[in-house]
């Protein structure tokens, strides 16, 4: 496999997954979520806090994504097409090597973005606790 169709592949690949990430989003705002969201709170919403921390984390992820699927993209136009990338025998086909790149991509931004929702979601709460404290005093 030419050094340009690995860099496209995976560029294609991890451009695929930035997009799911961002659909996901999307998707996950429901009607319901909208109307929450629409209707004005006078104290911290922890429901609604929730729904954001994982907005974000999908968010963050995605955006990462896709620079990192731009960035392989330039890659791909600069690096030659006729230099063989030095793969593993059984990354050698396209699908192989298609299959893995979504695989490691997949598995590691979705660790990333629980670990990402799990943080803000632990600081938003902590932040949210505070100023329902200091709006009950």
């Amino acid at each position: 496999m030419s050094q340009q169709l690995a860099l496209t592949i995976a560029a294609a690949a991890i451009g695929f997954v930035a997009a799911v990430y961002f659909c996901v989003g999307n998707v996950m705002n429901t009607p319901t979520a909208i109307v929450a969201q629409a209707t004005p709170r006078w104290d911290f919403s922890e429901p609604l806090a929730r729904t954001f921390a994982a907005q974000r984390a999908q968010y963050v992820v995605g955006a990462i994504l896709l620079v990192v699927a731009f960035m392989l993209q330039v890659a791909a136009a600069l690096a030659s097409s006729t230099s063989a990338l030095p793969l593993p025998a059984m990354l050698q086909s396209w699908p192989a090597f298609l299959i893995s790149v979504l695989l490691l991509v997949g598995g590691v931004s979705s660790i990333g973005a629980l670990f990402l929702h799990k943080s803000t979601l632990e600081k938003v709460l902590a932040l949210g606790m505070t100023a329902q404290d200091g709006s009950a005093a």
